[in-house]
């Protein structure tokens, strides 16, 4: 039967509406346990349910301005219930018949406490101000691409008349993209995804970082100033993403690779890790990384392997170049927590800074932006990369505040005291 919302105050409801997290933990752990049996008793999973329940309550807390009651608070996480449970129904109907006789039966999702249900949901909020919403809409565990996979195992078999017909029926009604099994038509379909206006993005200001883990289990590591798009419907009809700034994508092995674009570069990632970055200063060119695993690099229709360790620059034009290991430190030693410099000039050693401590440090004049700079510090520290940026620039910060300094050649000193 329908879950009845625990009793909320005025001042709590004032609160929710408010913005404040610690009103949406009083009523999220209120009322979890009897939204989560509501969701069960349509999935008879009492694990998939818990993940149903815990999406209705993202799905109120990005709506939570227009409630104007706790009526319709409870209206609508009924709503969102039914919803997400009959999407969830509708999903594994469609995979048992793809899968035909020998499709498997569901298998239950594991059952988590509640404080750990709460703490998934803190780590949505928290992630990078990622839209709540469309991190909570993103669906089961597994998606379209199980089916997907069947469709590319029985594609490789000959098949005419009406056989072939009913396949590609079956595939137009489950909404299957078919384009997926083209390299090049995949990463089209997958930008024209991307291009559109429903699509999701979450972002890093300047000094920030932050983890999210999709509902396909990719976790995306978001290095500062960075904004990740990835499709409205992600995972269903495509797991495709796009980087612009810099992050690092953990994609587990699943039936399909996760398509990324970086700059003007895909990639193919399944059962890899990579680092991908392209800021506007980078001229739309891709730095990549392979940390785990092997990935698959396409631009236009050239494509080649990326082993783990090794790393890429594809030029905005498609231009695949080896990567130079002081500008490979630089763009991605802040996976390890550091912002690492050698022999980088200083005027691009500043405007990293700027990214990656939210310190906007002004020259007093530009004579000697061309000056190499090497330097290694945490990135937990302002304080410190300042130090290392005097002693590794033989220059002076100055007049710290909000955010702003002013910068000095202090070249001359340093070279007097050397005497």
């Amino acid at each position: 039967m329908p879950a009845s919302l625990a009793p909320i105050s005025p001042e709590l409801f004032a609160d929710f509406k408010a913005g404040k997290e610690t009103a949406l933990e009083q009523i999220f752990r209120a009322n979890f346990e009897a939204f989560t049996q509501e969701a069960n008793e349509k999935l008879d999973d009492p694990g998939g349910a818990q993940k149903v329940a815990a999406s209705a309550f993202l799905d109120i807390w990005d709506r939570r301005a227009k409630i104007e009651s706790p009526d319709q608070l409870q209206a609508l996480l009924h709503a969102a219930i039914g919803g997400e449970a009959a999407h969830e129904l509708r999903r594994r109907t469609a995979a048992h018949h793809m899968g035909g006789n020998h499709a498997k039966t569901h298998e239950p999702t594991p059952v988590d406490s509640l404080e750990q249900w709460w703490t998934k949901v803190t780590g949505v909020l928290h992630a990078a101000h990622a839209d709540p919403s469309a991190v909570a809409k993103q669906r089961a565990e597994q998606s379209r691409h199980e089916a997907a996979a069947h469709m590319k195992k029985v594609a490789g078999k000959k098949r005419t008349g009406t056989y072939a017909i009913i396949v590609i029926l079956l595939a137009a009604a489950a909404g299957l993209p078919l384009w997926y099994f083209n390299k090049g038509a995949e990463g089209t379909k997958a930008q024209q995804l991307l291009n559109k206006d429903d699509a999701k993005s979450m972002r890093t200001k300047d000094g920030q970082r932050g983890s999210v883990t999709m509902e396909d289990s990719v976790v995306v590591h978001m290095g500062t100033s960075t904004f990740v798009k990835y499709t409205a419907s992600y995972p269903l009809d495509a797991r495709a993403m796009q980087i612009l700034g810099v992050a690092d994508i953990k994609a587990p092995k699943l039936d399909s690779p996760l398509l990324v674009k970086v700059g003007n570069a895909w990639v193919y990632a399944n059962d890899a890790e990579f680092i991908g970055r392209s800021f506007p200063e980078d001229s739309n060119a891709a730095l990549l990384k392979a940390v785990k695993g092997t990935l698959t690099v396409r631009a236009g229709k050239i494509e080649q392997p990326l082993a783990a360790g090794a790393t890429l620059l594809v030029l905005n034009n498609g231009t695949f170049m080896d990567l130079d290991a002081n500008r490979a430190e630089f763009a991605f030693g802040w996976i390890g927590g550091n912002f690492d410099a050698h022999n980088q000039p200083l005027r691009r050693v500043l405007a990293e800074m700027k990214k990656w401590y939210g310190i906007d440090i002004v020259p007093k004049d530009t004579s000697f932006l061309d000056r190499p700079v090497s330097m290694s510090a945490s990135l937990d520290s302002a304080k410190v990369a300042i130090k290392a940026l005097e002693d590794g620039g033989a220059v002076k910060v100055t007049l710290v505040t909000d955010g702003k300094a002013s910068l000095v050649d202090n070249a001359a000193n340093v070279k007097a005291k050397k005497r």
